[in-house]
């Protein structure tokens, strides 16, 4: 009884595919985006990066950059005072 319910609940399953069905049954793009690609080459985006393109992204991206260089600046400083021995705590 129980091994036969068990077969049962699996072969109403079966078939069933869910997601699956849906990420097959999209329709391709690859065309249309290669067209594009073909047009005008591979430098679309280069003047105008996908990154700057809303509002504020300008202002995160000049944070960004400059918490990356005021660290590169300390790093160098630490690795001069490391090669000449100054700038030591006594």
């Amino acid at each position: 009884m129980f091994s036969a319910a068990r077969v049962a609940t699996r072969l109403s399953t079966r078939g069933r595919r869910g997601i699956v069905d849906q990420m097959n049954k999209v329709e391709s793009k690859i065309q249309s985006k290669r067209d594009i690609q073909n047009k005008g080459g591979t430098w679309q985006g280069a003047v105008n990066p996908t990154y700057l393109k809303q509002d504020g992204d300008m202002v995160m991206f000049a944070i960004g950059m400059g918490l990356i260089s005021f660290a590169g600046l300390r790093l160098a400083n630490g690795y001069w005072h490391m090669a000449h021995g100054t700038g030591k705590y006594e």
